[in-house]
């Protein structure tokens, strides 16, 4: 379940191209299915459905911004 403290808060903490990476998946159809913080990154982490449709071979399962402390991944 995603809270609307996620989504005012935490959200809005991801940026730069993992950000577009989100927006591509949610304007295909992929959904969130967790926003939260600390781990397995600090700042953000968001969980996605579906596999990444970025990849078209399915082979990715997340993507991590070391720098800013971000991960955009697959729930598996």
């Amino acid at each position: 379940m995603i809270y609307e403290n996620d989504l005012n808060e935490i959200l809005p903490r991801l940026k730069g191209p993992l950000r577009a990476i989100l927006d591509a998946e949610l304007a295909s159809g992929n959904e969130m299915v967790e926003v939260s913080t600390r781990w397995p990154m600090p700042v953000v982490n968001i969980w996605l459905k579906d596999p990444l449709t970025d990849d078209s071979r399915n082979w990715l399962e997340e993507y991590v911004d070391k720098e800013n402390g971000a991960m955009l991944a697959a729930k598996c």
